[in-house]
């Protein structure tokens, strides 16, 4: 019977501390952004953590905020393995008109070490 309660409160720990979903960990995302496929410069990125679905209120609800450095993406980085919403926002100057958009990402447990690189589709 002892053996029994050690075996549960072990296993309760171990997942207590078994984060998902979060930052901390050595997964990244490549994240680029395109309109038709036109890259769209200096996007920027809203990300909720352990999500498949798009908040109701996007750019307000979220866990990080990463703006592009780059021309048409960005690196984020330090990701533990699990279900993240990216939700991306810029400006199209080919039709001079904002376009967002958004994908849902899942990083597998064996991607946990990896970049995975991912396109996002936006619209007007």
């Amino acid at each position: 019977m002892k053996k029994l309660i050690l075996i549960l409160i072990c296993s309760a720990i171990f997942l207590i501390n078994c984060k998902k979903g979060d930052i901390n960990g050595k997964a990244k995302i490549a994240a680029f952004v395109y309109h038709h496929g036109i890259p769209i410069n200096l996007p920027k990125f809203y990300i909720k953590f352990d999500a498949k679905e798009l908040p109701s209120d996007p750019i307000n609800n979220y866990d990080l905020k990463i703006e592009g450095k780059h021309e048409n993406h960005a690196h984020i980085e330090e990701l533990r393995y699990g279900d993240y919403y990216i939700y991306a926002t810029g400006f199209d100057s080919t039709i001079m008109l904002p376009v967002s958009g958004g994908i849902p990402v899942k990083i597998a447990w064996q991607d946990r070490k990896n970049e995975i690189e991912v396109n996002i589709q936006v619209v007007e």
